[in-house]
Protein backbone atom coordinates (compact mmCIF):
# COMPACT_ATOMS: atom_id res chain seq x y z
CA UNK A 1 0.00 0.00 0.00
CA UNK A 2 2.71 2.55 0.82
CA UNK A 3 4.38 2.01 -2.21
CA UNK A 4 0.96 2.82 -4.06
CA UNK A 5 0.97 5.99 -2.57
CA UNK A 6 4.35 6.96 -3.07
CA UNK A 7 3.78 5.80 -6.71
CA UNK A 8 0.48 8.55 -6.29
CA UNK A 9 2.49 10.92 -4.81
CA UNK A 10 4.78 11.91 -7.75
CA UNK A 11 3.67 14.74 -10.37
CA UNK A 12 4.90 12.54 -13.44
CA UNK A 13 2.01 10.12 -12.91
CA UNK A 14 -0.78 13.39 -12.47
CA UNK A 15 0.11 14.34 -15.84
CA UNK A 16 0.66 10.90 -17.45
CA UNK A 17 -2.99 10.15 -15.65
CA UNK A 18 -4.39 13.58 -17.21
CA UNK A 19 -3.05 12.93 -20.66
CA UNK A 20 -4.72 9.22 -21.06
CA UNK A 21 -7.71 10.30 -19.27
CA UNK A 22 -7.68 13.13 -22.39
CA UNK A 23 -6.82 11.47 -25.15
CA UNK A 24 -9.71 8.90 -24.36
CA UNK A 25 -12.12 11.81 -23.97
CA UNK A 26 -10.54 12.93 -27.30
CA UNK A 27 -11.67 10.63 -29.36
CA UNK A 28 -15.06 10.43 -28.28
CA UNK A 29 -15.71 12.51 -31.81
CA UNK A 30 -19.72 11.87 -31.74
CA UNK A 31 -19.57 13.21 -27.86
CA UNK A 32 -18.59 16.73 -28.37
CA UNK A 33 -19.02 17.47 -24.23
CA UNK A 34 -16.61 14.80 -23.94
CA UNK A 35 -14.43 15.79 -26.59
CA UNK A 36 -13.93 19.35 -25.20
CA UNK A 37 -13.25 17.60 -21.75
CA UNK A 38 -10.62 15.22 -23.31
CA UNK A 39 -8.91 18.66 -24.36
CA UNK A 40 -8.94 20.74 -21.25
CA UNK A 41 -7.70 17.49 -19.47
CA UNK A 42 -4.05 17.75 -21.67
CA UNK A 43 -4.10 21.58 -21.14
CA UNK A 44 -4.50 20.53 -17.62
CA UNK A 45 -1.72 18.11 -17.68
CA UNK A 46 0.34 20.71 -18.92
CA UNK A 47 -0.28 23.28 -16.90
CA UNK A 48 0.30 21.12 -14.07
CA UNK A 49 3.97 19.75 -15.45
CA UNK A 50 4.59 23.19 -15.83
CA UNK A 51 4.12 24.58 -12.74
CA UNK A 52 6.09 21.88 -10.77
CA UNK A 53 8.86 22.63 -13.36
CA UNK A 54 9.34 25.94 -12.28
CA UNK A 55 11.61 27.03 -8.89
CA UNK A 56 8.87 29.65 -8.21
CA UNK A 57 6.82 26.60 -7.03
CA UNK A 58 9.66 23.97 -6.23
CA UNK A 59 11.57 26.51 -3.80
CA UNK A 60 8.31 27.61 -2.53
CA UNK A 61 7.63 23.47 -1.70
CA UNK A 62 10.78 22.70 -0.50
CA UNK A 63 11.23 25.97 1.31
CA UNK A 64 7.83 24.91 3.72
CA UNK A 65 10.00 22.03 4.57
CA UNK A 66 13.36 22.96 5.14
CA UNK A 67 12.46 26.41 7.00
CA UNK A 68 11.31 24.03 10.08
CA UNK A 69 13.85 23.46 11.39
CA UNK A 70 17.68 24.99 12.85
CA UNK A 71 21.20 22.75 13.59
CA UNK A 72 21.25 22.53 17.22
CA UNK A 73 23.39 24.02 19.70
CA UNK A 74 26.16 22.33 20.67
CA UNK A 75 25.42 22.43 24.22
CA UNK A 76 21.88 20.60 23.30
CA UNK A 77 24.75 17.83 21.03
CA UNK A 78 26.75 17.63 24.24
CA UNK A 79 23.45 15.96 25.77
CA UNK A 80 22.74 13.73 23.82
CA UNK A 81 22.85 9.88 24.47
CA UNK A 82 22.82 8.39 20.72
CA UNK A 83 22.54 9.79 17.02
CA UNK A 84 20.56 8.49 14.87
CA UNK A 85 21.35 8.45 10.63
CA UNK A 86 18.22 7.53 8.24
CA UNK A 87 19.40 5.88 5.11
CA UNK A 88 18.44 7.57 1.49
CA UNK A 89 19.42 4.75 -0.70
CA UNK A 90 22.50 3.34 -1.80
CA UNK A 91 24.43 1.82 -5.05
CA UNK A 92 24.84 -1.72 -4.47
CA UNK A 93 27.91 -3.14 -5.71
CA UNK A 94 28.71 -5.15 -8.92
CA UNK A 95 28.85 -5.31 -12.60
CA UNK A 96 31.26 -2.02 -12.79
CA UNK A 97 30.88 -1.02 -9.33
CA UNK A 98 33.76 -2.53 -6.62
CA UNK A 99 31.88 -1.90 -3.68
CA UNK A 100 28.82 -0.22 -2.76
CA UNK A 101 28.26 3.63 -2.75
CA UNK A 102 25.58 5.57 -0.21
CA UNK A 103 23.75 8.17 -3.06
CA UNK A 104 24.40 11.67 -2.88
CA UNK A 105 21.92 12.35 -0.30
CA UNK A 106 22.62 9.56 1.89
CA UNK A 107 26.07 10.76 1.90
CA UNK A 108 25.17 14.06 2.83
CA UNK A 109 23.06 12.40 6.03
CA UNK A 110 25.78 10.22 6.99
CA UNK A 111 28.58 13.28 6.92
CA UNK A 112 26.10 15.25 8.72
CA UNK A 113 25.60 12.25 11.26
CA UNK A 114 28.92 11.79 12.12
CA UNK A 115 29.86 15.70 12.25
CA UNK A 116 27.07 16.39 14.92
CA UNK A 117 28.39 12.85 16.86
CA UNK A 118 31.93 13.81 17.15
CA UNK A 119 30.43 17.11 18.57
CA UNK A 120 28.45 15.33 20.91
CA UNK A 121 28.83 13.26 23.93
CA UNK A 122 26.48 10.59 22.73
CA UNK A 123 28.15 7.02 22.97
CA UNK A 124 26.97 5.53 19.37
CA UNK A 125 25.67 6.35 16.51
CA UNK A 126 22.96 4.12 14.64
CA UNK A 127 22.21 3.71 10.99
CA UNK A 128 18.84 2.32 9.75
CA UNK A 129 18.47 1.24 6.15
CA UNK A 130 18.23 -2.58 4.99
CA UNK A 131 18.49 -4.47 2.43
CA UNK A 132 18.15 -4.08 -1.59
CA UNK A 133 16.84 -7.71 -3.31
CA UNK A 134 19.76 -6.98 -6.04
CA UNK A 135 22.17 -5.94 -3.13
CA UNK A 136 24.70 -8.05 -1.38
CA UNK A 137 24.99 -5.64 1.09
CA UNK A 138 22.38 -3.28 3.38
CA UNK A 139 21.98 0.52 3.30
CA UNK A 140 23.25 0.39 7.07
CA UNK A 141 26.21 -1.30 6.23
CA UNK A 142 27.14 1.08 3.42
CA UNK A 143 26.99 3.93 5.69
CA UNK A 144 28.62 2.27 8.70
CA UNK A 145 31.53 1.62 6.03
CA UNK A 146 31.31 5.80 5.07
CA UNK A 147 31.24 6.26 8.93
CA UNK A 148 34.72 4.20 9.75
CA UNK A 149 36.34 5.98 7.05
CA UNK A 150 35.56 9.67 8.33
CA UNK A 151 36.62 8.70 11.83
CA UNK A 152 34.56 6.48 13.75
CA UNK A 153 35.38 3.45 15.77
CA UNK A 154 33.58 0.46 14.96
CA UNK A 155 32.49 -0.20 18.03
CA UNK A 156 30.79 2.71 18.40
CA UNK A 157 28.33 2.32 15.60
CA UNK A 158 24.77 0.19 15.68
CA UNK A 159 23.69 -0.88 12.48
CA UNK A 160 19.62 -1.44 11.73
CA UNK A 161 19.73 -3.55 8.31
CA UNK A 162 15.90 -4.54 8.05
CA UNK A 163 13.84 -1.45 7.40
CA UNK A 164 12.78 -0.04 4.22
CA UNK A 165 10.52 3.00 5.16
CA UNK A 166 10.90 5.97 7.90
CA UNK A 167 8.35 4.29 9.91
CA UNK A 168 9.73 0.97 9.94
CA UNK A 169 13.83 2.82 10.52
CA UNK A 170 11.81 3.82 13.84
CA UNK A 171 10.28 0.69 14.90
CA UNK A 172 12.87 -1.89 13.84
CA UNK A 173 15.56 0.52 15.93
CA UNK A 174 13.54 0.30 19.07
CA UNK A 175 13.31 -3.69 18.98
CA UNK A 176 17.02 -3.21 18.57
CA UNK A 177 17.94 -0.83 21.35
CA UNK A 178 17.83 -1.14 25.07
CA UNK A 179 14.65 -0.30 26.81
CA UNK A 180 14.82 3.28 28.42
CA UNK A 181 13.01 5.96 28.91
CA UNK A 182 14.27 9.70 29.35
CA UNK A 183 17.04 9.54 26.25
CA UNK A 184 17.57 12.37 23.95
CA UNK A 185 17.98 11.11 20.99
CA UNK A 186 19.86 12.92 17.91
CA UNK A 187 17.88 12.66 14.39
CA UNK A 188 20.03 13.31 11.37
CA UNK A 189 18.21 13.36 8.31
CA UNK A 190 17.98 15.86 5.21
CA UNK A 191 16.37 18.85 6.50
CA UNK A 192 13.85 17.79 3.80
CA UNK A 193 12.58 14.81 5.12
CA UNK A 194 12.79 15.83 8.84
CA UNK A 195 9.19 16.98 9.56
CA UNK A 196 7.85 13.43 8.76
CA UNK A 197 11.26 11.80 10.19
CA UNK A 198 10.47 13.91 13.90
CA UNK A 199 6.75 12.76 13.69
CA UNK A 200 7.61 9.38 13.49
CA UNK A 201 10.28 9.25 15.94
CA UNK A 202 8.39 10.90 18.87
CA UNK A 203 5.81 9.13 18.06
CA UNK A 204 7.94 5.55 18.58
CA UNK A 205 10.04 6.82 21.18
CA UNK A 206 7.43 8.57 23.14
CA UNK A 207 9.34 8.25 26.27
CA UNK A 208 12.28 10.28 25.03
CA UNK A 209 13.53 13.19 23.72
CA UNK A 210 14.40 13.74 20.10
CA UNK A 211 16.54 16.17 18.78
CA UNK A 212 16.32 17.09 14.94
CA UNK A 213 19.86 17.36 13.25
CA UNK A 214 18.87 18.24 9.69
CA UNK A 215 21.41 18.17 6.88
CA UNK A 216 21.81 18.37 3.10
CA UNK A 217 19.93 21.73 2.76
CA UNK A 218 18.37 22.23 -0.91
CA UNK A 219 17.18 25.48 -1.02
CA UNK A 220 19.00 27.79 -3.11
CA UNK A 221 16.45 30.84 -4.29
CA UNK A 222 17.17 31.71 -7.78
CA UNK A 223 18.79 35.42 -7.83
CA UNK A 224 17.52 35.95 -11.72
CA UNK A 225 13.64 36.61 -11.44
CA UNK A 226 12.96 35.05 -15.10
CA UNK A 227 14.98 32.19 -13.46
CA UNK A 228 12.23 31.51 -11.55
CA UNK A 229 9.85 30.67 -14.55
CA UNK A 230 12.22 28.78 -16.73
CA UNK A 231 11.17 24.77 -16.08
CA UNK A 232 13.93 22.49 -15.62
CA UNK A 233 13.75 18.59 -14.36
CA UNK A 234 15.67 19.77 -11.47
CA UNK A 235 12.88 21.22 -10.50
CA UNK A 236 10.22 18.61 -10.88
CA UNK A 237 12.57 16.60 -9.45
CA UNK A 238 12.87 18.85 -6.44
CA UNK A 239 8.92 19.43 -6.12
CA UNK A 240 8.60 15.68 -6.64
CA UNK A 241 10.11 14.71 -3.20
CA UNK A 242 8.42 18.04 -1.45
CA UNK A 243 5.12 16.33 -2.46
CA UNK A 244 6.64 13.14 -1.26
CA UNK A 245 6.93 14.54 2.04
CA UNK A 246 3.81 16.50 2.95
CA UNK A 247 1.61 13.32 1.43
CA UNK A 248 4.21 11.16 3.25
CA UNK A 249 2.80 12.95 6.86
CA UNK A 250 -0.72 13.09 5.80
CA UNK A 251 -0.68 9.17 5.11
CA UNK A 252 1.20 8.86 8.48
CA UNK A 253 -1.23 10.98 10.28
CA UNK A 254 -3.91 8.87 8.89
CA UNK A 255 -2.63 5.74 8.68
CA UNK A 256 -0.66 5.35 12.55
CA UNK A 257 -2.42 7.91 14.27
CA UNK A 258 -3.21 6.70 17.75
Amino acid sequence: MYELIALLTTPIIWVLGLIVLGLIFGLKQRRKKLCFLGRILIIVAGLVLYLFSISAISDRLLYSLESQYRQPHVDVLSGLDIVVVLGAGYHPSGALRESADPTGLAYARVRGGVKAFKNSGAGAIAFCEGWREDARESGAEVMKALAIELGVREDKIITEDKSQTTMTNATELKRLLATKENRHIGLATSALHMPRAERVLRQIFAGDTIVPIPVGYLYTPENRYLDNFIPSARNLQTSTEALHEWIGMLWYKIRYSR
